[in-house]
């Protein structure tokens, strides 16, 4: 499994280490023919794994809309708003998703390229 650096720059670092607590973030993208889980633990560091029983979100939708969200292209909230997107789970952990996606603009962009 490769393992990413989610703070990369220092002033991420300040913003983003207050989310990162002692739990694993486990968040599922369900698209229509792929689902990938990835975790992202205390230290900031993100992982590809395989699908776990549970997660703290999952998002089911369409398979370009959430590479776009991942891509930083589109906003979580504006794909919740219009219907695109549906999730499962916490508040609190949508919230926290949010934050880093917003905060990390594009990371996940820059993981697939590496």
């Amino acid at each position: 499994m490769e393992k990413t650096e989610v703070l990369e720059e220092e002033y991420q670092r300040l913003f983003l280490k207050p989310l990162l607590n002692a739990s694993t973030l486990l968040i599922t993208f369900q698209g229509e023919t792929e689902a990938f889980t990835f975790s992202i633990n205390e230290r900031g560091e993100m992982k590809k794994i395989s699908q776990p029983k549970t997660s703290n979100l999952t998002f089911y939708g369409n398979q370009a809309e959430i590479i776009h969200l991942l891509h930083g292209d589109t906003s979580l909230q504006n794909l919740i708003q219009s219907g695109s997107l549906k999730v499962k789970g916490s508040f609190r952990a949508l919230l926290k998703l949010e934050a880093i996606l917003w905060l990390t603009n594009g990371f996940f962009q820059r993981v697939q390229k590496v």
